[in-house]
């Protein structure tokens, strides 16, 4: 089973939200990247999480979102919802080796939910392969993962590099990188 290069994140969206300006903004970096990537060799994939954990809408129209992005010219490879990451947070929260760490997420899940960073943590592993699940096809693990996110996101991919860091998957941390989106946007 051959890994891809690089697994490309973006459009992200949260389901009692509509498609705006901030995935149009997404689409267009994503674009530049893959004009940038172009005659290297290098193989990617395209990766959607829409969050339906965060602010759950069950009228959200998932068939929308993937006519939109194939109408733009990029179709996702793989598309997940958040809430399907559950047990597989559970696995990752598992396998933190730092006490601190690991209790504070507990606590956290407990009193509130499980937070954005164990999805981060756990979404980032999933796609490179580290852990792995039914759901997300082998054939798009990745060597490398370029997330394009808005920067309002930017202390929470902190927050889940820190995780992968206190995992023996801490070397996953050097293969993750980040475009962010300036703007308006708002987390």
């Amino acid at each position: 089973m051959t890994q891809k290069d690089i697994s490309i994140e973006y459009a992200h969206i949260y389901t009692n939200n509509r498609i705006d300006e901030e995935q149009k903004i997404s689409v267009t970096v994503l674009n530049s990247v893959l004009t940038d990537l172009r005659g290297t060799g290098q193989t990617t994939s395209l990766v959607l999480l829409v969050d339906d954990y965060s602010f759950p809408d069950p009228t959200f129209d998932y068939d929308a979102l993937v006519a939109w992005l194939t109408e733009e010219g990029f179709k996702p490879d793989v598309l997940l919802r958040e809430s399907q990451l559950i047990p597989l947070c559970d696995l990752v929260l598992n396998k933190v080796t730092n006490q601190n760490i690991k209790e504070n997420l507990v606590d956290y899940i407990k009193a509130k939910k499980y937070p954005c960073s164990l999805f981060i943590a756990t979404w980032y592993l999933l796609r490179l392969g580290y852990i792995e699940w039914g759901l997300y096809p082998k054939e798009y693990h990745a060597r490398k993962l370029l997330n394009i996110l808005p920067k309002s996101f930017e202390p929470f991919e902190l927050q889940g590099l820190e995780i992968i860091a206190n995992t023996e998957f801490g070397g996953a941390v050097s293969q993750i990188e980040y475009k962010y989106l300036e703007g308006r946007l708002i987390a």
